[in-house]
């Protein structure tokens, strides 16, 4: 009795091994995702503030006043009038018409 005693005891340590190694070995892999995941933020961040520094350097009034005098003649912009702007009142109003849902026939 005591020797299928030692065998259960035996057999459920090979057991609890086998499942902590398993255990270890997930943790593992799950580790190295965040620490893949995490290096992929800081990429993209770093590229984030790339894009915003260049973005800054490109829309600069001075670059941006030198374009348009080079290329006046293509583009022939004319300086920015008050009375291009309206107010909400002179927006129309849209017709409720418009609120209903439409529906697409089946085919």
């Amino acid at each position: 009795m005591r020797r299928i005693f030692n065998l259960v005891l035996l057999g459920m340590m090979i057991v609890t091994a086998v499942v902590t190694y398993d255990l270890k070995h997930s943790a593992e892999e799950a580790s190295k995702k965040v620490a893949r995941l995490h290096a992929n933020i800081a990429a993209e961040r770093e590229e984030i503030a790339l894009l915003k520094t260049e973005w800054s350097l490109l829309s600069q009034p001075g670059r941006l006043q030198s374009l348009v005098e080079k290329y006046n003649e293509h583009f022939q912009l004319e300086p920015f009038v008050t009375s291009q702007v309206a107010t909400l009142d002179e927006i129309p109003v849209r017709e409720d018409d418009a609120a209903e849902p439409t529906t697409v026939a089946a085919r």
